[in-house]
């Protein structure tokens, strides 16, 4: 067993991120990762609710109910009544929402191309089975 993988993977996250704040320019934006999981999230997922993103991020209310807050103060999301359920309110995003996921997944797109340069589709998919195999494990 390689007592590597840790330190390779801890550095891959790290680079990824890296790339991935400058490219959206998240400092000026005041975007961090739970924001662009949480868009993403509430863009592909029909009839979003907060109690739908606390299951399907696996994270603590209160931290989704803090972000949800947050993302509609900047004008990201907003939220509209739940004919299904009353108790509950709709998450959509916004027309600047919409743009900053849109830019979000170019940016995915671009630093991914550059991330696999030089990579065979086999190379590529051997890397997703180990790194599903790896999440699957600590799950």
């Amino acid at each position: 067993m390689n007592n590597s993988t840790g330190k390779y993977l801890f550095t891959l996250i790290q680079s990824y991120r890296s790339e991935m704040r400058s490219a959206i320019d998240a400092k000026s934006l005041n975007i961090n990762a739970m924001h662009v999981q949480c868009l993403r999230f509430i863009a592909e997922t029909p009839s979003c609710t907060a109690n739908s993103i606390v299951q399907g991020l696996t994270r603590d209310k209160s931290q989704i109910s803090i972000l949800i807050k947050d993302m509609v103060k900047k004008g990201w999301i907003e939220k509209t009544a739940n004919i299904a359920d009353k108790r509950s309110q709709l998450l959509v995003l916004t027309a600047a929402g919409r743009e900053l996921i849109d830019k979000v997944r170019q940016e995915e797109a671009a630093v991914s191309k550059r991330m696999q340069q030089g990579l065979s589709e086999q190379e590529l998919a051997v890397f997703q089975n180990v790194v599903q195999t790896m999440i699957k494990n600590l799950n």
